[in-house]
């Protein structure tokens, strides 16, 4: 009894340790645009990015964001001390596809990769998720049973479906223990983007455990092609509680057609680190 006591007393002092750094890390920049030295070693975060016409324009950022994160994809269920998980929506069923709403749970629940979906100003309040329909459904491809021109509009990075959330454009991600309701923290976060016409539209945040913004970052800007934007952090004091996601400054609807000031944005692939238990 007293070894387990032991134990979980160096435990928890490891943890307190790094989330103390973690919020010193936060506050370095801030003690060097003042030029004062903040005394901590802290290491930047890694962020990709990369926009182009087709999937190959930007397989060599994803491939080498990837490699950042380590490890290999960990696939469906379990849980791991390194790796990643990729979510391509392509084994979505189309139960859950177009013209029908995705769980926000499904990729915890259906299938355990731990991500937890949640819309921000959202106008209905129903939290909706949408991926859309391949082409032996019958419904129109890549959102073109929400407006036509969708189909056009967007391509996708892996064949055939995309991901939206539904009356909204911004988007939150949580983590869990796969297939569990434990909490959990990523090493890194990715995504894939398509129709990009302002990269202040298509923005991934970071936030920590205490809810301060660690990073964020912006895809390139292609419009009818792909974006990329990954960020990484190679250190344990610096971890990913929850990602923010803006899609757009438009939602996907009947009419809004993408045009100069309706920049209109689907999402493909996710990436991001093995989900890690948070200490509680």
């Amino acid at each position: 009894m007293h070894s387990d006591r032991t134990d979980f007393r160096i435990s928890f002092e490891d943890r307190s340790v790094s989330a103390l750094k973690s919020r010193l890390c936060r506050q370095a920049s801030t003690l060097l645009a003042l030029g004062l030295a903040s005394g901590v070693a802290c290491a930047a975060p890694i962020i990709r990015q990369a926009g182009g016409a087709n999937p190959a324009a930007i397989q060599a950022t994803v491939d080498q964001f990837r490699a950042d994160l380590g490890g290999s994809n960990n696939g469906v269920g379990g849980s791991f001390a390194s790796g990643r998980r990729e979510i391509n929506w392509d084994g979505v069923p189309d139960a859950s596809a177009a013209p029908n709403f995705l769980a926000p749970d499904f990729f915890n629940v259906n299938s355990a990769r731990g991500a937890v979906f949640n819309s921000l100003r959202e106008s209905t309040g129903l939290n909706q998720m949408r991926v859309s329909a391949n082409a032996a459904s019958g419904t129109p491809v890549r959102f073109g049973d929400i407006d036509a021109s969708y189909t056009a509009t967007f391509q996708t990075f892996t064949a055939q479906r995309l991901f939206q959330v539904r009356n909204a454009a911004n988007l939150n991600v949580v983590f869990f223990v796969p297939g569990t309701r434990r909490p959990a923290t990523v090493s890194g976060f990715g995504v894939v983007f398509t129709d990009v016409d302002s990269s202040s539209n298509a923005i991934v945040r970071c936030f920590a455990q205490d809810g301060s913004q660690l990073v964020a970052a912006s895809a390139p800007v292609a419009s009818g092609g792909l974006s990329f934007v990954g960020i990484s952090f190679n250190t344990a004091a610096e971890r990913c509680f929850r990602v923010q996601i803006r899609v757009g400054n438009a939602v996907l609807a009947s009419g809004a057609v993408d045009s100069g000031a309706t920049d209109v944005i689907a999402m493909d692939d996710f990436i991001y680190g093995e989900p890690q238990p948070v200490f509680q």
